[in-house]
């Protein structure tokens, strides 16, 4: 039965959700922390951990070949190499405009990928976009400040580059070997160019050298979106040439995506109730619980705060099929919602914690540790799988060690860092868990 809750209440559970574990490692307001919580000997907990956070996992079956690894190397050397080097006060006596094109340039040539490092095809194809787009930064800046130079002509004009990346885009999916392998290949293409188009893309104009740092990154955000046109042609031509028995999958995602998105919907009903405009708001955590049989403000109160906080903070930007709102490329909307169900699926389980008064509280120092593995163990599980869409689901969990690992491992710590921490571990075993689940049932329907 869905759980209703007024609009009084939703507001006053959101502006809490600000305030709790979403923003606890630097203090501030909102919701106190336990206040009589158990003891724990902070000392104890280790600061280091032997276990690294798994590798990015492999979603494009074919390699990048060298010669083209190559071009894309040499495209940034070549678009550096009009800035002087040393780049000193008397060549650009401005410091701030100085200060720039050193920083863009030096930020290029650390985002290039390293000779015999192992990077997957689409981390790759991220690295040596964000370094061109940065060079491109840097050579417009300094184009912008010089007799000679020619902002325009560092990287395609905004026309040519939205036009191309609609072409791709509007020839996406491609052919894959079935509907889910499509799907692991061709969503986060398809999400790098309609992210261009609908925000990159919007409101650039044309170079300005009243402005050379706005310009730069002008020029910038073209070179980068030009990048990801080519690597994704390339990367769409090369895995189509390796299929031996290519298959369209565009309909069979969709009608998938939108099964999901029926789930979702249907959920995001119940936690509503009656009467909503529009299901994207958060329906707050009151919606997720019957009785809390936790104090207030105990780690796993907090944790579903804010896992809730941002997981429909999320909705209202991500391509999530549910309602009247069908995303235009399949395969992005696929991954999209089935994340979104994996989240509210999860969600459910953290609040099934809270009723159960399981107040996520770490029984001694090691417990901590073992969260740590357990959660480590789950998203490895996850990226290992056969399942491509169990793999791309990974991806998004990976970047969830942040704060936690750098909360145990700050200089400072205190007994509500270091518990949070423990919860965030804990949070992060159940969504990859439930991910797992979702992935599973998406293989079978499709199968079916």
């Amino acid at each position: 039965m869905g759980r209703r809750l007024t609009r009084r209440g939703a507001l006053a559970a959101g502006a809490a959700a600000l305030g709790s574990l979403a923003g606890c490692a630097g203090g501030g307001g909102g919701r106190r922390f336990w206040d009589d919580p158990p003891s724990l000997d902070v000392a104890a907990v280790p600061r280091a951990f032997d276990e690294p956070v798994p590798d990015r996992p492999r979603l494009v079956p074919v390699d990048v070949e060298p010669a083209v690894a190559a071009a894309f190397a040499d495209r940034v050397d070549r678009l550096l190499s009009p800035i002087p080097d040393p780049l000193t006060a008397e060549r650009l006596p401005n410091g701030e405009i100085r200060e720039r094109i050193e920083t863009e340039r030096a930020a290029a040539r650390e985002a290039l990928p390293v000779e015999g490092e192992a990077l997957p095809p689409l981390a790759a194809a991220e690295r040596y976009a964000t370094a061109r787009g940065r060079a491109a930064a840097a050579v417009a800046t300094w184009a912008a400040v010089t007799v000679e130079g020619d902002p325009s002509g560092v990287a395609p004009d905004l026309g040519t580059v939205r036009r191309r990346a609609s072409e791709t885009l509007d020839a996406l999916p491609g052919p894959a070997a079935d509907p889910l392998a499509g799907a692991a290949m061709y969503g986060p293409i398809e999400r790098w160019y309609d992210e261009a188009r609908r925000r990159t893309l919007v409101g650039a104009g044309p170079a300005d050298r009243e402005n050379p740092l706005r310009t730069g990154e002008a020029v910038g955000d073209l070179e980068r979106v030009q990048s990801y046109v080519e690597s994704g042609r390339y990367l769409r031509d090369r895995y189509a040439a390796s299929l031996a028995d290519p298959a369209a999958v565009a309909e069979p995602l969709r009608r998938e995506m939108n099964r999901l998105g029926r789930a979702v919907g249907d959920r995001l009903r119940e936690l509503h109730g009656e009467d909503v405009e529009d299901l994207r708001h958060s329906p707050g955590t009151d919606a997720f619980v019957d009785d809390r049989a936790v104090a207030p403000g105990a780690p796993s109160d907090s944790l579903l705060t804010s896992a809730v906080y941002r997981s429909f903070d999320d909705m209202w930007f991500d391509p999530v099929a549910f309602g009247d709102y069908e995303p235009d490329h399949p395969a992005t909307g696929l991954t999209w919602t089935a994340l979104a169900l994996t989240r509210l699926r999860a969600l459910d389980a953290v609040a099934g914690r809270v009723e159960a008064g399981d107040a996520m509280f770490p029984d001694d120092a090691a417990a901590i540790g073992a969260a740590r593995t357990a959660a480590i163990e789950s998203t490895g599980s996850l990226a290992g799988d056969e399942n491509p869409l169990a793999r791309w689901l990974s991806t998004r969990f990976r970047s969830l060690f942040r704060e936690p690992d750098a909360a145990l491992t700050a200089s400072e710590r205190t007994a509500r860092s270091t518990v949070e921490a423990y919860a965030r571990y804990r949070w992060i075993e159940i969504v990859t868990g439930e991910a797992q689940g979702v992935a599973e049932s998406v293989e079978a329907s499709l199968d079916a």
